[in-house]
C-alpha cells in the first residue's frame, strides 16, 4: 500500500508531520479531517514496493526506505500460527473487543517476533483510519488475496467474526491437503535418496575390497564382475564431479522454475505427467470448489472469487484455465459452461455446478463437491504410493542383487574349479 507523508495543523494551531499508509491521497485527507486535523501538505512517498522475485527472494526483504536487505532471520507465521491468530481474533470480536485493542493484544502474544511486529503495524494502520482489509493487504506474504477478500466481505456485511471462523475452517482444510501431498511426495524421495546412497556405498567401498581380492588371484574375471568393478572405479574417481553436477543442476532447475516462462512450462509438465498429474487435477478441483464455496457464502462476488481461485491454485496452467473461465463468465456465460472445457473438471462436477446455478444454491453444491474431493485426494495419494512402492522396491532390489551376483560370480568359479 502507498505511503504518504503529511503536514497538518491541529486545533491548537500547532503543526505536525507524519506518514500514513492509504490507497489514495483523498483517503489520507479524509482520515486526517476525521482526526480533527487540518491538512496542509499531503505528498506520496516514492518507495520501491515491487515484489521481490528470483531464486533468492525468500532471503531478501525491503526496508522502510524500499531498499533490498538480507533477511535470513525473518520468519513468516506457519499455517497453525495463522489459524490460531484468526480464531482468537474472531473470538475477541464476538466478545465485543474493538479491532485496535484486539490487534494490540494479539501482537504481544505471538511466538514469532516478526509476525507480532506485522500485527502491531496493522494495528497502527487501523488506528489511523484504515480498514482492516486495507491494513492486511500491505502484507501479502502473510495474508494472501483470499484472506484479504474475505475480510473485506466481512467488513461490508458486518459479520466479520463469523466470516473469520469460516476462514479458519478453509485454512485448516487447505493445510491438511497440502500436508497429505507433501507426505506422499516425501516418502518416495526419501526411499530414492537412501537407495542411491546404499548403491553408492557398495560401489565406492565394498566393491573395491572384493576387486582387490580377485585381481590378486591373477585370473580373468567374468564380464559381469568386470563391468561392476569398472563402474566402481569410475564412480570413485568422479564422485566429487558427480556431486557438483547434481548440486549445480538442482540450482539451475530452481532458478529456471523461478522465471515466469520456466514456471509455466514446469507446471504444464507436472499436470500432464502420469500418476502425479491425476493427483494434481483432483487437488485443483477440490481446492477450486472449496475456495469458491467459502468466498461465495462470505459475500464475495463471483468474478472476484474466480480471480482469487486462479491466483491460489498453485499451478500456472490451472490458473490460466480459471482466468479463461472468468473471462467467459464476465461476458455473460454461465459458470458451468466454460468449466466443462479443457478436461480439468470432470463432467460430474460440471453437472453439479449447473444444478447449483439453476437452484441458486451454488455455494452449497460447491461445498459438497469439495468434501467429495477430499476423499478422492486421499484415495489418489494411496493409489499413487501403491504404484510407486513396489516399483521402487523391485528396482532397488534388482540393482543391489545385480551387484551382489556380479561380486560372487568369481567365487562360484573358484569353487567349481576347486571341486573339478
Amino acid at each position: 500500500m502507498p505511503e504518504y507523508k503529511y503536514k497538518v495543523r491541529d486545533a491548537s494551531g500547532k503543526y505536525k508531520t507524519g506518514t500514513m499508509s492509504a490507497s489514495s491521497k483523498a483517503m489520507v485527507k479524509d482520515r486526517l479531517v476525521r482526526m480533527r486535523l487540518m491538512p496542509i501538505l499531503i505528498q506520496a512517498v516514492e518507495l520501491d514496493n515491487s515484489p521481490i522475485k528470483g531464486p533468492f527472494a525468500k532471503f531478501l526483504k525491503r526496508d522502510k526506505n524500499g531498499d533490498l536487505a538480507i533477511s535470513f532471520g525473518t520468519k513468516n507465521p506457519t499455517t497453525k500460527d495463522l489459524v490460531v491468530f484468526t480464531k482468537q481474533f474472531a473470538t475477541m470480536l464476538t466478545s465485543g473487543v474493538s479491532l485496535v485493542q484486539a490487534l494490540g493484544i494479539l501482537a504481544g502474544q505471538q511466538r514469532i517476533k516478526d509476525f507480532g511486529e506485522v500485527l502491531e503495524k496493522v494495528r497502527g494502520a487501523v488506528e489511523n483510519g484504515a480498514t482492516l482489509s486495507e491494513a492486511l493487504e500491505a502484507y501479502p506474504k502473510i495474508f494472501d488475496n483470499l484472506y484479504v477478500a474475505m475480510i473485506r466481505a466481512g467488513e461490508a456485511s458486518g459479520n466479520l467474526d463469523t466470516i473469520m471462523m469460516k476462514l479458519v475452517t478453509y485454512i485448516e482444510k487447505a493445510a491438511k491437503i497440502k500436508s497429505q501431498v507433501k507426505s506422499a511426495m516425501m516418502y518416495p524421495l526419501i526411499v530414492l535418496v537412501v537407495a542411491v546412497g546404499v548403491v553408492s556405498l557398495l560401489l565406492v567401498f565394498v566393491v573395491p575390497a572384493f576387486a582387490k581380492t580377485f585381481t590378486d588371484g591373477g585370473k580373468k574375471l567374468p564380464d559381469l564382475t568386470q563391468f561392476v568393478i569398472d563402474m566402481s572405479d569410475w564412480l570413485s574417481a568422479n564422485i566429487g564431479y558427480i556431486l557438483l553436477i547434481v548440486i549445480v543442476g538442482v540450482m539451475i532447475l530452481n532458478a529456471w522454475k523461478a522465471t515466469p516462462a520456466g514456471r509455466v512450462r514446469w507446471d504444464g509438465w507436472m499436470i500432464k505427467s502420469p500418476g502425479i498429474g491425476n493427483l494434481l487435477k483432483k487437488i485443483a478441483v477440490g481446492r477450486f470448489c472449496s475456495t469458491m464455496s467459502t468466498m461465495l457464502v462470505s459475500g464475495v462476488n463471483l468474478l472476484d472469487a474466480l480471480t482469487i481461485c486462479g491466483q491460489s491454485s498453485g499451478n500456472k496452467t490451472i490458473e490460466a484455465f480459471i482466468n479463461g473461465v472468468r473471462a467467459s463468465v464476465e461476458q455473460g456465460t454461465k459458470l458451468s459452461d466454460p468449466l466443462g472445457k479443457g478436461g480439468l473438471f470432470p463432467q460430474m462436477v460440471v453437472s453439479m455446478v449447473s444444478v447449483g446455478e439453476a437452484t441458486g444454491a451454488m455455494d452449497d453444491m460447491l461445498f459438497k463437491i469439495s468434501e467429495f474431493y477430499e476423499d478422492e485426494v486421499d484415495l489418489a495419494i494411496k493409489t499413487l504410493l501403491g504404484m510407486i512402492e513396489p516399483i521402487m522396491i523391485v528396482g532397488i532390489g534388482g540393482v543391489v542383487g545385480f551387484i551382489v551376483i556380479a561380486m560372487y560370480l568369481p567365487i562360484f568359479d573358484m569353487a567349481n574349479a576347486a571341486g573339478g
